[in-house]
């Protein structure tokens, strides 16, 4: 689920476009982030962290009277962080960025 502000702002959002009767809605969602940190060998340490709950966030949109027609993702590089590796053996990157969900409904 998107972080509550932008949940709320989102869902305001879709209830306007229905009310005025719009075609379609597209919306954007951030729906993971990578991080990580450098090791003292040097070499990376990256996580995905996930959104587990973005499929109940687009049921409740749908739930207004959308339907979802169309997805697209994007990672989008925030940053990377290098570090030597200790022997001399090159150098370890960590990657630091999101993914982005781009959503498209159409109204029912």
């Amino acid at each position: 689920m998107p972080h509550p502000d932008d949940a709320s702002r989102l869902l305001q959002l879709a209830h306007e476009a229905h009310a005025r009767g719009d075609a379609l809605l597209h919306l954007q969602l951030d729906i993971a982030q990578l991080t990580g940190q450098t090791s003292t060998w040097g070499s990376a340490d990256n996580r995905m962290m996930r959104d587990d709950h973005v499929g109940y966030f687009l049921s409740e949109v749908e739930k207004i009277g959308w339907r979802l027609e169309h997805t697209g993702y994007a990672f989008v590089q925030s940053g990377a962080t290098t570090s030597a590796r200790i022997f001399g053996t090159g150098e370890g990157q960590v990657m630091h960025g999101g993914v982005d969900g781009y959503f498209t409904f159409r109204a029912v």
